[in-house]
């Protein structure tokens, strides 16, 4: 059994995290102010992101980005491993790949990936045809997904619920290509965010929450998702 948090869209919020064993983040953790601003988003990750993920009471963190988070696309190993030492190396960044976290005696597949549908001109936003290909990445079997792009229609994840800019409230706005993908992928657990209003409910059967922190006023309303996983 491993116990888990999850979070997302943080935009430059950074929360009490109880005690656990992972952390998974999915996405939009930059200010907003200087999410375009490489060398202000530099010394945010190295100095204030940075310390809190060290003092987290957990083993490990992986992070993947959202599209909000210019600073990781194209990011070099250079600067991933400098960013990486920052956190005395707690934090492990996924881009569309996927790493085995052991724990006990047991050991568990983690994916996790940026990319979201096109809506308008931000930071790891592909075509359908492209994410297509991407998502073939994704393990046919695997323990944990974790994607800032919601899945198009699985558990209402993606459906907004605040009227706040958003004239066809209640439509499904999700990335239909992860959906597609998911229907022949064995997985436990899937966390995302991107639509901060999306439904937060844990849905045993699709087994995926939205775990966005802030709603659409960019206001942190919503708490931490806790899970244990066998």
């Amino acid at each position: 059994m491993i116990k888990i948090c999850a979070i997302s869209d943080l935009h430059g919020y950074l929360p009490k995290i109880e005690p656990v064993d992972i952390l998974l983040i999915a996405g939009d953790i930059s200010p907003l102010d200087i999410q375009f601003n490489k060398e202000m988003m530099k010394k945010w990750l190295t100095g204030p992101f940075a310390n809190w993920i060290k003092e987290l009471p957990l083993d490990k963190v992986y992070l993947t980005a959202g599209n909000h988070d210019a600073y990781f696309e194209g990011l070099n190993q250079i600067q991933l491993d400098e960013f990486r030492t920052k956190c005395d190396f707690k934090l492990v960044y996924l881009e569309n790949n996927h790493i085995i976290h052991k724990h006990e005696d047991k050991e568990y597949k983690i994916f996790g990936t940026p990319y979201c549908h096109i809506f308008g001109n931000w930071p790891f936003m592909r075509t359908d045809k492209y994410m297509e290909e991407k998502f073939k990445s994704i393990p046919d079997e695997v323990d944990i997904i974790i994607t800032h792009d919601p899945p198009f229609g699985l558990n209402d994840v993606d459906v907004i619920l605040e009227k706040v800019n958003f004239p066809n409230n209640f439509e499904h706005r999700g990335n239909i290509s992860l959906s597609e993908k998911l229907k022949n992928t064995n997985y436990k657990l899937l966390v995302c965010g991107h639509i901060h209003s999306g439904n937060h409910n844990f849905n045993i059967e699709t087994k995926c929450v939205n775990v966005s922190i802030k709603n659409e006023r960019y206001l942190p309303v919503y708490n931490p998702f806790y899970y244990e996983l066998d």
